[in-house]
């Protein structure tokens, strides 16, 4: 069986990183950055097409991002995942 394509959304750059919304399924989401903050041996690094990066924990996610995603009713999936859900 294929991979599935993944569809992304630019969102920002913000100090020389950027951030995008990548749909994992239909209604689940996580936010991808690159370059990456940290190593590839991270558990969140990930390749998207040509670019190397990492998915980033809530944590990690810029309050002008955060406030985007709020306002496009993005939610977290649960506290410790980096899987986001839409709200409907």
């Amino acid at each position: 069986m294929a991979k599935k394509e993944l569809s992304w959304q630019f969102i920002h750059e913000t100090g020389g990183q950027k951030y995008f919304l990548v749909q994992i399924s239909r209604d689940e989401y996580f936010i991808f950055r690159t370059p990456p903050a940290g190593s590839t041996e991270s558990k969140n690094y990930y390749a998207l097409a040509s670019w190397e990066g990492e998915a980033v924990p809530w944590g990690g996610v810029p309050v002008k991002i955060r406030s985007w995603l709020v306002h496009k009713k993005v939610r977290l999936a649960s506290p410790k995942s980096t899987t986001l859900i839409v709200q409907t």
